[in-house]
């Protein structure tokens, strides 16, 4: 019996230490993604595009692009993994660098829509171990709006 409280007092005093913080989902007009509570969204002035950051600390950000000339997160296949995977019914190319911390971490999606104008990409370079894992998980939420 002592043995079960004290894993039932070690898990919760591990849950208390670690930055448990509940996701919150942040409506940007023309997308929805879904981050942790801390993260802060901001829109940005942009020129021909609709642009913006989530600021995740003082030291990290992670910016966003919504128009016809997004970043098309061109990265080096010998330090960076490059998969394709479908969110919210859209073709989706994902990077994150090999070595945690020394590249970029996002998304990029090539079309939007059936006329394939509005091209789409947010991403982060050099993030922590757990910010990366946290901006993939992020990613996988994102919802377009027509």
């Amino acid at each position: 019996m002592k043995r079960v409280l004290f894993i039932i007092l070690a898990i919760g005093t591990i849950s208390c230490e670690t930055d448990n913080v509940e996701p919150k989902t942040v409506d940007l007009e023309k997308f929805t993604i879904q981050v942790p509570g801390t993260w802060n969204a901001s829109k940005l002035q942009g020129f021909d595009s609709f642009v913006g950051q989530i600021e995740i600390n003082d030291k990290e950000k992670i910016t966003f692009d919504l128009g016809w000339y997004s970043n098309e997160l061109k990265v080096d296949p010998t330090t960076h993994d490059i998969d394709f995977m479908t969110i919210d019914n859209k073709r989706a190319k994902i990077v994150k660098p090999k070595n945690l911390g020394q590249g970029t971490t996002g998304v990029y999606f090539d079309s939007l829509e059936t006329a394939k104008t509005n091209k789409f990409q947010i991403s982060g370079t050099g993030l922590s171990s757990d910010n990366q894992k946290l901006l993939l998980t992020a990613i996988e939420s994102l919802r377009f709006k027509n």
